[in-house]
């Protein structure tokens, strides 16, 4: 029992070590390696069915289609009377625009 007890004590700092001495910047990644970027933030965006649901929310239509595009996803909606209107949908708050 002592024995695993000192091995999962000396695993724990082996990780502690190994995460505390890696690279944690966020700068440009031209001076530190083609994989630097991996370590910036990405922003969170709504998902294309919170969008889909969002859309269906505002008009009662059919959803045809979604898209990202950039920050905004693009919600083609078939209305009553075969109308189709496009929404556009903020990625990251789900407010129509």
């Amino acid at each position: 029992m002592h024995i695993k007890r000192h091995r999962l004590a000396s695993l724990i700092v082996v990780l502690a070590v190994s995460l505390a001495s890696m690279p944690m910047y966020a700068g440009s990644g031209a001076s530190r390696g083609n994989n630097a970027d991996r370590f910036i933030a990405r922003p969170e965006y709504i998902s294309r069915d919170k969008a889909a649901s969002i859309a269906k929310n505002a008009t009662g239509g059919r959803v045809l289609s979604v898209e990202r595009k950039g920050r905004q996803y693009r919600v083609k909606v078939l209305l009553k009377g075969e109308r189709v209107r496009t929404l556009r949908i903020d990625a990251r708050t789900g407010k129509l625009k």
